[in-house]
């Protein structure tokens, strides 16, 4: 019996779930009797640890009550070339119901307006049922709005790590305050070999926070992490937080345009 989170991949294509598992986690998933999959995942990131569980299965798998409770995320891979691509998804709605994950992704290897299920009517159908669409090889890759861009956005297989990697997992184990810091420095320090590239600023996690509380308890850290950034880079950076300051206590970024 697994006692980690788990993580629910199952597909409506051609395209297996060890396919897919071994494409996030670099690992070859073990498979078992009945045709399940079962890979374990540590997800590391700046602020937190987790140990979690990839779970392949296919539709005839039988799950119980205990199982199904630990799901925490579903992910589930549609065939964008079929007439039927959206309709084949109804096979797995009592695995969503009965499971009831908090993190719902609905991929495909890609999906325009030249698929037989095109990004429109997938999107619309994820917009009905609480799933995030994400393209594992989109053909088109929206341009950023600048070069100067902070955080760029994430895309492929980048984006349904990241996707994971955003869950508040319930075993997580944050990290010490100096662990990130010593984190953050490093991802902060000029390349020996030349200016680094794009312009540092902070983290996404931590511009995403909407908990004033956390927000000051990382204050200190960033402010040793950003001393030795060039005055124009401090300026830009102090400039997110107090954006970020200003959205954890309920204001409206547009009334700061006006400062």
């Amino acid at each position: 019996m697994n006692d980690l989170p788990s993580i629910v991949v199952v597909s409506s294509s051609s395209t297996k779930p060890k396919s897919i598992i071994k494409l996030i986690t670099k690992e070859n998933p073990v498979e078992h009797t009945c045709g399940l999959i079962k890979q374990p995942w540590k997800i590391d990131t700046k602020y937190y640890s987790a140990f979690v569980t990839f779970f392949g299965m296919p539709g005839t798998y039988e799950r119980s009550d205990e199982f199904n409770s630990q799901v925490e995320a579903l992910v589930i891979h549609m065939d964008s070339n079929k007439e039927s691509g959206l309709d084949d998804l109804q096979q797995w709605e009592k695995l969503e119901t009965e499971c009831d994950p908090e993190i719902k992704l609905l991929i495909s290897n890609y999906c325009n307006d030249n698929t037989k299920i095109t990004k429109t009517a997938a999107t619309d159908w994820c917009l009905n049922r609480g799933f995030e669409l994400i393209e594992l090889y989109p053909s088109e890759i929206p341009r950023a709005d600048s070069d100067e861009d902070i955080i760029p956005e994430k895309f492929g297989v980048n984006r349904l790590i990241e996707a994971l990697q955003a869950h508040t997992w319930s075993n997580l184990v944050m990290k010490k305050n100096k662990d990130i810091s010593k984190q953050n420095s490093e991802a902060l320090k000029p390349n020996s070999d030349g200016p680094s590239e794009g312009t540092p600023g902070l983290p996404e996690d931590l511009l995403g926070e909407d908990d004033f509380t956390e927000l000051f308890s990382h204050l200190h850290m960033m402010k040793d992490s950003l001393q030795s950034l060039p005055v124009a880079q401090r300026k830009q950076c102090a400039e997110q937080m107090v954006t970020a300051f200003w959205r954890a206590i309920g204001g409206d970024e547009e009334e700061l345009l006006d400062l």
